[in-house]
């Protein structure tokens, strides 16, 4: 029974936020698609609940979105919209296909 109230302190105590994916981390933000010649591939959503702050809410919520527009095979995304309050953090992209100059 111990162990049992443990494990779930430790659960509440780190919260649920998304981590990145290897593919996720790839994925750059963009403020200005025009400048680098992007294309739109989809519209991405994320929502982030349960950290221990907003931040890390939104943390959860941007690490969604770059992870969900990798996996849809774009390399960037631009926020259009983040709502946030006490409870919940949503972000709103676009995923995006850019020419970056590496």
């Amino acid at each position: 029974m111990r162990v049992f109230v443990l494990l779930m302190g430790v659960m509440l105590l780190n919260g649920c936020i998304v981590a990145p994916t290897p593919e996720g981390r790839m994925v750059r933000m963009v403020d200005n698609q025009s400048e680098y010649n992007c294309k739109f591939v989809t519209t991405v959503t994320g929502s982030g609940s349960a950290g221990w702050t907003t931040a890390h809410d939104a943390e959860g919520a941007m690490n969604e979105i770059m992870n969900k527009a990798a996996k849809a095979g774009a390399n960037a995304v631009r926020v259009v919209n983040i709502d946030s309050n006490i409870d919940t953090t949503v972000v709103v992209g676009e995923a995006l296909n850019c020419q970056f100059d590496y």
